[in-house]
């Protein structure tokens, strides 16, 4: 892009798409947040760029299996 780029902006390129697109676990995020100087809120809180219904959807995600799964344990109760 003809953009000079730094330290900084490559670190935050990085973290911004490893946590962004879900590629590292957590001990994998809390390793590079100890590499790059940085503590593991410091990480969180500068580089999730993800919107509020992005961090929620895995919960909303597990509230929908437990339904599904209580949902069809009941069935099965009623059935007998």
């Amino acid at each position: 892009t003809g953009k000079k780029t730094n330290p900084h902006l490559v670190r935050d390129m990085v973290v911004t798409h490893v946590r962004g697109e879900g590629l590292a676990s957590d001990a994998e995020l809390e390793a590079l947040a100890m590499y790059m100087g940085h503590s593991v809120a410091m990480q969180k809180g500068t580089y999730d760029r993800r919107t509020t219904q992005q961090k929620v959807a895995p919960a909303v995600g597990l509230m929908s299996a437990i339904n599904a799964a209580s949902d069809g344990r009941g069935e099965k109760k009623a059935d007998r």
